[in-house]
């Protein structure tokens, strides 16, 4: 039998979910089944799209649905309510980053879903950047000998906090929206724990539009193994940059350096209805005609986790043991790593001094 699987929130990035699980339930892996989203016009375009049903309350699908699965895509700040009701029903979770907006919230989201013996994937679809995963290949043979320091920077353009998410930016910040994006992949590079982080932070254009959240901040982590790298994340990019983030990484080692430009990747288009060029991330997401099962498939890197969410979830169903899956995903204990370098960043910025993260 194949999975039953849900989707929590059905907005901008909601519908990418979606649209990710339609294609798989086109070719036979998964049964897509439901859409739980509080506006009635985002369930009526999802249903219409996609012929699922649509509820607007979670716990009602939950109910009626029979799923084995669900993908959590809600605002930060209501991810631990829903995770902790999702896992108590012994369903397998896809949960967007971050977990938790504090560590004790994450810890907690994390200790409910071992106690369920349930699948908790956190969607940190960097890891699975070609760009990226040369990048750790590399690390990990010793090309670019022992690693000393580094720099990464991810931005997007003010439309997102002022317009996408503006109803709810205020309980966000870029470093918990975007920068823990980063912050667990230099984690998962590195492969070793940050110990102390120094941040500051500006509040000034967003406040001014009515927005009580950081335009920006910067971070300087230190890891065990002695590297440091500091890291840029910040939502106010105009809104003519040519894409909707903006995202690079560079590490330097004792016997190399590397840089992945993850938006600079050579496709550009532009159009007369467009007010500037299109510059697109073609290893992030396509949307191609589905030659094979007719509409529209989406590839790519941010894609592939979702896809590979599914795949482990096939898995449980024929009957594969949790804990044969350990290292293969992205779960909640290292999210919770990720989680602590975003709180100690604000602790930080707040301080005006060094923060150690205790892990």
């Amino acid at each position: 039998m194949k999975p039953r699987i849900g989707v929590i929130g059905g907005g901008v990035y909601g519908a990418q979910v979606i649209k990710t699980f339609h294609s798989s339930h086109k070719e036979g892996l998964v049964d897509f089944v439901a859409v739980c989203d509080i506006k009635q016009e985002v369930l009526e375009e999802h249903k219409n799209k996609f012929g699922v049903t649509g509820y607007t309350d979670y716990k009602e699908m939950i109910a009626k649905e029979q799923l084995d699965g669900v993908a959590i895509v809600t605002p930060d700040y209501l991810h631990k309510e829903i995770t902790t009701y999702c896992a108590n029903q012994g369903l397998h979770m896809l949960v967007q980053k971050p977990l938790d907006t504090t560590t004790a919230g994450a810890k907690e989201m994390v200790d409910v879903a071992n106690k369920n013996n349930v699948l908790m994937f956190v969607d940190f679809h960097k890891r699975y950047d070609p760009g990226h995963i040369q990048l750790k290949s590399d690390i990990q043979s010793g090309r670019l000998g022992k690693i000393q320091y580094g720099y990464a920077c991810m931005e997007d353009k003010i439309l997102v906090p002022s317009v996408w998410f503006k109803s709810w930016a205020q309980h966000s910040s870029p470093v918990w929206f975007i920068g823990v994006h980063f912050y667990d992949l230099i984690y998962w590079l590195m492969e070793s724990k940050p110990v102390e982080v120094y941040a500051t932070g500006i509040k000034d254009k967003l406040l001014s539009m009515g927005i009580d959240t950081y335009d920006s901040i910067q971070a300087k982590f230190m890891f065990e193994n002695g590297a440091s790298f500091a890291v840029d994340a910040s939502w106010i990019l105009p809104n003519s940059f040519t894409s909707i983030v903006n995202q690079q990484i560079r590490v330097v080692g004792s016997e190399g350096m590397e840089e992945v430009d993850s938006q600079d990747r050579g496709l550009m288009a532009a159009f007369s209805a467009s007010p500037s060029a299109i510059q697109s991330n073609p290893y992030g997401k396509l949307e191609l005609d589905d030659l094979m099962y007719g509409g529209t498939k989406l590839s790519g890197y941010t894609l592939e986790s979702m896809v590979h969410f599914l795949k482990l979830l096939r898995m449980l169903k024929s009957g594969t043991p949790l804990e044969s899956l350990n290292g293969h995903y992205p779960n909640g204990e290292q999210a919770v790593v990720s989680t602590r370098m975003c709180e100690a960043v604000h602790e930080s910025v707040i301080s005006k001094k060094i923060v150690s993260l205790g892990l």
